[in-house]
């Protein structure tokens, strides 16, 4: 999938968890503070969304964070620990650890969040092109749900759809916030 695909995923996924994220973490914020989380943690999702691809050349996170891509893109091949469930889980300790040894702070709470919710979406995406991901690494088994090439016709028409299932989530969820 390409840049643009992933980050719509993570928005999207970001916007489902939304619910969650706000009740449990954000609500006894005042509202500018609650404004400025949401920020944080949107940006999250959309960096999360884009994270995995640090293993490949050329990629747009590759080539905004090139120190980092020099330790995955040489250590690791497209598509596998980074798009497994054990980068996940490695995300996820190394968030839970800052977390708490910050005391939870709320800050780190939303960077996480997001940055988990945009990871997991570009997994659930990559899963559903030709090429698949290997999700169970080091076992080099791709699996692949379906046979979606990354910048075809269909990919654009996913790409369209997630754009307006974006603009309805956004829009449900401003709808939800006036109640």
């Amino acid at each position: 999938m390409t840049k643009e695909t992933h980050s719509k995923g993570g928005y999207i996924l970001g916007l489902l968890l939304l619910p969650y994220i706000y009740n449990t973490f954000l609500v006894d914020y005042n509202l500018s503070y609650r404004v400025i989380l949401l920020f944080i943690y949107a940006y999250f999702t959309h960096l999360g969304a884009l994270v995995s691809d640090i293993d490949m050349k050329g990629s747009y996170i590759s080539k905004r964070f090139p120190i980092i891509y020099k330790v995955f893109g040489k250590r690791f091949r497209h598509r596998g620990f980074t798009h497994s469930l054990i980068f996940v889980g490695i995300i996820a300790f190394i968030g839970d650890t800052i977390i708490v040894s910050s005391n939870d702070n709320i800050v780190f709470t939303c960077i996480f969040s997001g940055l988990l919710a945009g990871i997991i979406s570009h997994i659930c995406l990559d899963l559903i092109t030709k090429e698949g991901v290997e999700l169970f690494y080091p076992i080099e088994i791709n699996f692949s749900i379906l046979p979606i090439k990354t910048s075809s016709k269909t990919e654009k028409n996913i790409n369209k759809f997630l754009s307006l299932l974006v603009i309805f989530l956004l829009g449900y969820r401003f709808y939800l916030i006036t109640l």
